[in-house]
């Protein structure tokens, strides 16, 4: 958090998305996310992440850019609101590496989001997350539809009571994930606050995107696996086509158990099958040389 001063007073200006006030978080978001950039826009956005009341903010504004200063004044205080913007600037930046907000009440009952770095996930509901993200980015479905399937998807319900202590428990608090569930409860994700939305699929983007580089399954050098980097036909082609690899052998079951296992857990096999048969190849081709 750095500290700005003003006439004075001290302010705490936000350096990550982690150290926002989560009340204020929404509209810095529809700021950031939703609105053209202009001086206005700039001076609402300084306003909202110092936490400045408007009363105040008034005064602050006419006594350092009054029409009556001299022109030297006011050019002097226009950059100091352009170093302000510049240190805000990692909200265009930097993704939103954690959840915005703990929960969301839907309708009368809460739903959680999915834990920092998808650690309880599944891979089916990763799949299906990647899926939406893509087509929502994309407008594959012109409108907010696949943008409610996402929500639907990664904010859910707890289970019923006692659910921590039951055998084979995967550590996710949410209820498990279903598909179907998702396809009932769309119309009522539509019902958040587009804001509220608008910051589960930042935080979903930037797991996502903090996945696929951890485990580094989508460089360029071929192998047999279905995650290289080829032009997808489809959204989450790779996914799929993994999944089905992996049941063919066996590794974590069935295709239904395939999509029930751990994320982490498939990433992390899919990374060293890779490696082996990049050895290989590389084995190969010296053996031929």
């Amino acid at each position: 958090m750095r500290i700005i001063t003003l006439d004075g007073i001290d302010y705490e200006l936000p350096e990550a998305w982690d150290e926002v006030n989560q009340e204020r978080l929404p509209n810095l978001i529809e700021l950031v996310y939703l609105t053209p950039e202009s001086g206005q826009m700039h001076h609402a956005l300084i306003q909202l992440a110092l936490n400045i009341r408007p009363r105040v903010w008034k005064k602050l504004h006419k006594t350092h850019f009054s029409p009556d200063l001299p022109d030297s004044v006011r050019y002097a205080n226009a950059e100091v609101l352009g170093q302000l913007v510049a240190w805000l600037s990692w909200m265009w930046l930097k993704p939103m590496n954690k959840p915005p907000f703990a929960q969301l009440q839907v309708d009368g009952h809460a739903w959680l989001l999915a834990e920092p770095d998808f650690m309880s996930m599944s891979y089916g509901e990763l799949t299906d997350l990647y899926i939406h993200l893509q087509a929502f980015v994309e407008q594959l479905v012109p409108g907010e539809e696949r943008l409610n399937y996402l929500v639907a998807t990664a904010c859910r319900p707890r289970p019923k009571r006692g659910y921590t202590l039951q055998p084979g428990w995967n550590g996710d608090h949410r209820e498990e994930y279903n598909e179907f569930l998702v396809r009932e409860r769309v119309k009522l994700a539509a019902k958040i606050d587009y804001r509220d939305r608008l910051a589960v699929m930042l935080y979903v983007a930037a797991t996502i995107k903090n996945l696929m580089n951890r485990y580094a399954l989508f460089e360029s050098e071929s192998t047999s696996t279905a995650s290289d980097a080829l032009p997808e036909a489809y959204s989450g082609q790779s996914f799929i086509k993994n999944a089905h690899l992996l049941a063919e052998k066996g590794i974590f079951g069935n295709l239904k158990q395939t999509q029930q296992a751990n994320v982490h857990e498939v990433l992390l096999f899919l990374e060293e099958h890779r490696n082996d048969l990049l050895k290989q190849q590389a084995d190969a081709n010296k053996d031929s040389d």
